[in-house]
């Protein structure tokens, strides 16, 4: 596992279940004991109440933050998770509007790219629902694939598709 991984995908498309299997994979510093029972820290991208099924030892998103807005959810992962050095894996709905405000918070004008990632690996589930799915998950599903379409470009050599 790489040291910092942003998994995005719509609802109920797996993030939770791949971010608790990928950070409890995560070996600190290979062939030491310790290194086998480490695990790396999650981050949801949703409050804890509008969690369905809440996790142990999981950061949600503070409540109140706005869902959008120049000082809501994603300016507020990208300023507060996205800065923290690794381990970590964030996931949730939201990482897709937190990467594009990432990226043109860090965009290079005499480049014409991003200067840097905020992860080491980005992983895309754009895959069916893993269960059955309402018309208004499905929709969200939906633009979180634009804004990451829109994106995906600046995060090229990072992104792995799932």
């Amino acid at each position: 596992m790489s040291q910092r991984i942003i998994i995005v995908g719509g609802p109920r498309r797996g993030k939770s279940t791949l971010a608790n299997d990928l950070a409890l994979g995560y070996r600190l510093y290979p062939g030491t004991h310790a290194a086998r029972t480490s695990s790396a820290p999650i981050r949801c991208g949703d409050p804890l109440s509008k969690v369905k099924e809440p996790r142990d030892g999981v950061e949600y998103l503070p409540e109140g933050i706005p869902i959008s807005g120049d000082d809501g959810a994603a300016q507020w992962v990208a300023d507060n998770w996205f800065t923290l050095p690794g381990p970590w894996v964030c996931e949730g709905w939201v990482m897709a509007r937190a990467l594009r405000r990432w990226a043109s918070m860090h965009w290079d004008e005499r480049h014409g790219r991003v200067l840097r990632a905020p992860a080491d690996r980005i992983i895309v589930l754009d895959r069916p629902a893993w269960v059955e799915s309402s018309k208004g998950q499905e929709a969200m599903h939906r633009a979180v694939m634009t804004v990451w379409n829109s994106i995906a470009h600046n995060f090229q050599t990072i992104t792995k598709e799932r």
